[in-house]
């Protein structure tokens, strides 16, 4: 019989892995920052991880504090990272666009750039901001570009959870917190 072939039965490729969502306690939460109170302010990077391989999203819990019955200068701007601030505790007023008076950029090799905030520029005052007051249940979204800080905290301490989107894949990826 002439024009004959044979066809191999292939084996299906095997399903990609789904994807698994991320559980972050509130004990974990919490003992973050209980963990990080003293000082003026902390930033607990919980997870930072990464989404189809796409972006990166990273979860923090972060803390301002009064100094002295003071609040502190508190000025950044980032260049790549959208933050989302969902306050959980305390009150304030936080600064939103405008300008940082005399800039001073974060060194591109540090640390503090590549685990928690990506290139960034920090000053004590921002120029012609909007002002916020934000308590218990507010949700704040800061885009890229964007000054903000908190120019005065109403309460002993300001505690937030901090979500970053990392469209540039700049931040260190952490599974669980260190």
């Amino acid at each position: 019989m002439t024009g004959t072939s044979t066809t191999l039965a292939q084996s299906p490729a095997p399903p990609a892995p789904t994807p698994q969502a991320t559980i972050i306690s509130s004990v974990e939460m919490h003992a973050a920052i209980e963990l990080n109170e003293a000082g003026p302010l902390a930033d607990s990077v919980l997870r930072v991880l990464p989404i189809e391989s796409k972006y990166n999203v990273g979860v923090s819990v972060g803390r301002r504090s009064q100094v002295d019955g003071k609040t502190p200068p508190d000025a950044i701007v980032h260049d790549a990272i959208t933050e989302v601030y969902q306050i959980i505790e305390g009150n304030g007023v936080l600064v939103t666009g405008g300008t940082l008076e005399s800039p001073t950029p974060f060194p591109n090799d540090g640390q503090i750039v590549r685990q928690i905030i990506g290139p960034s520029a920090f000053g004590k005052v921002i120029l012609d901001g909007m002002r916020h007051n934000v308590g218990p249940g507010d949700i704040v979204v800061i885009p890229p570009h964007t000054a903000h800080g908190f120019v005065e905290i109403n309460t002993k301490r300001i505690v937030y959870t901090l979500i970053r989107i990392d469209p540039e894949q700049i931040l260190e990826l952490r599974n669980k917190s260190d």
